[in-house]
């Protein structure tokens, strides 16, 4: 990540979450400390109203009046924009359309004319797009979680899983939200896994204060968990095969799956790609995605799976 893409996340981060140390800007923006502090003058120089509050519970803080102005669009550009999104599918062999979408959704929430009727915009393009967060806005979510953070206390979440397609609700006890990759995340204690779990904040549909206390664990590392956890698939016993067709190949190749993740070259240009996942729904519907440009070598059982969902899917298509 460049310089200015580090600048523009600390700026993001300290506007949202208030109050951060150097530590927790040395793990998320994943520089040391030395770095973080030359960022901070460099901030400064360029008349950003940072500023340091000293002691046990320092850290640096934006005044709450600064912000940075993001770029608009007007209607006509987010609404062609929206259309490609609609064409450039996985149907149509375009193997980056989750990525795009999720640019769009990105997009959609910060660049955009606050007056810009979504709903006229949308029905005239043809198509929806779910803002799984649009019951709540971000800083009111992102407000609720620090306020829970401060006092120790945990939050009720109705979160979307994309996996199961469904809300789920979850108790969870906050430890921090991070800024990384474009997103907001909430990470902390959730009851439901009764493990350590990451939440990106755009999915959750709505957040209420307890009461209820929680402990933060004294030994938690931001540094350790994001080091071993910042990955699509949560790393597991059953192992999985997979060739990519030479199209998807560099796609594959460029983005962290899994930490266990090992990657062949064959010399047509397609790779062989091995993981060790908890389940195998959770990479059924992503090796799908890529359709034609994926096929799984093992194990049978995933293999049969979805051999199963495209002898539905002819079923369903065979008319046409």
């Amino acid at each position: 990540m460049s310089k200015l893409s580090h600048l523009i996340e600390m700026v993001i981060t300290l506007q949202h979450k208030k109050l951060t140390t150097a530590s927790e800007l040395s793990d998320i923006l994943e520089v040391d400390k030395k770095t973080i502090y030359r960022y901070i003058k460099t901030l400064a120089s360029a008349n950003v109203p940072i500023h340091t509050k000293k002691g046990r519970y320092g850290g640096f803080y934006i005044d709450e009046g600064f912000y940075m102005k993001l770029p608009s669009l007007t209607k006509e550009e987010m609404q062609a924009l929206l259309m490609s999104s609609k064409i450039l599918t996985k149907s149509n062999g375009f193997i980056y359309e989750n990525q795009l979408m999720s640019a769009v959704e990105k997009i959609k929430r910060t660049c955009i004319d606050n007056n810009m009727d979504f709903d006229d915009l949308e029905n005239s393009a043809d198509f929806k797009i779910d803002n799984i967060g649009s019951m709540e806005k971000l800083n009111d979510k992102i407000s609720k979680i620090n306020y829970s953070i401060s006092k120790g206390r945990a939050i009720i979440i109705s979160y979307y899983s994309i996996n199961k397609n469904k809300l789920t609700v979850r108790k969870v006890g906050p430890y921090t939200i991070i800024f990384k990759e474009g997103d907001w995340y909430v990470i902390g204690y959730c009851n439901v896994k009764d493990e350590v779990r990451t939440f990106k904040i755009s999915r959750i549909k709505s957040i209420d204060n307890t009461s209820d206390i929680y402990m933060k664990p004294i030994n938690f590392s931001l540094k350790e968990y994001l080091k071993n956890n910042w990955e699509v698939f949560t790393a597991g016993e059953q192992q999985v095969v997979i060739r990519f067709d030479k199209a998807a190949a560099d796609f594959i190749k460029q983005s962290k799956w899994s930490a266990n993740q090992q990657i062949s070259d064959n010399l047509d240009g397609s790779i062989i790609f091995r993981i060790f996942v908890n389940e195998l729904d959770e990479i059924k519907n992503w090796v799908m995605g890529f359709g034609s440009h994926a096929e799984v070598i093992a194990p049978d059982t995933l293999r049969n799976e979805i051999k199963y969902e495209i002898q539905e899917l002819n079923k369903k298509y065979s008319n046409l």
